[in-house]
């Protein structure tokens, strides 16, 4: 079987395709069974006030698009042209890095795509010197 499995801890929360949900008071699991549904689990998602850089700000355009708080056509320009500029910022460095993101995003596959962005959440904090929730590293 093709898909996402979803482990969910007791009482979790998660949205799909812009609907939040709630898992019992049991672990669970959920197989999200095609590329069309569209997951956020909320322990994944950035609080507002922790959207402080260009990569944290594409990520939570992405977790919009998911919650369906936000349009695609209207948002996914400006996502495409944040792309390109992350692009710039990290190709010397890592020239896959940001392309793949894109095709991530480009195929609609939003959750791969956060949980993908994690890790370059991490490289940013490290070029500008802050931990991963954007203080500045001691």
């Amino acid at each position: 079987m093709s898909g996402l499995m979803l482990k969910l801890a007791p009482g979790e929360r998660f949205f799909i395709n812009g609907t939040l949900l709630e898992n019992g008071d049991k672990p669970g699991r959920i197989r999200v069974p095609g590329p069309d549904v569209m997951v956020l689990r909320c322990r994944d998602a950035l609080k507002p006030s922790e959207v402080n850089t260009p990569v944290k700000q594409v990520y939570y355009a992405i977790q919009l698009l998911i919650t369906r708080d936000l349009e695609e056509a209207d948002t996914l320009p400006a996502v495409h042209r944040a792309c390109e500029d992350l692009k710039n910022a990290f190709e010397p460095a890592n020239p896959e890095l940001i392309p793949l993101l894109q095709e991530m995003i480009r195929r609609g596959n939003y959750y791969s795509a956060l949980c993908y962005m994690k890790q370059i959440i991490e490289l940013e904090a490290q070029l500008l010197g802050q931990d991963s929730s954007g203080a500045l590293a001691a």
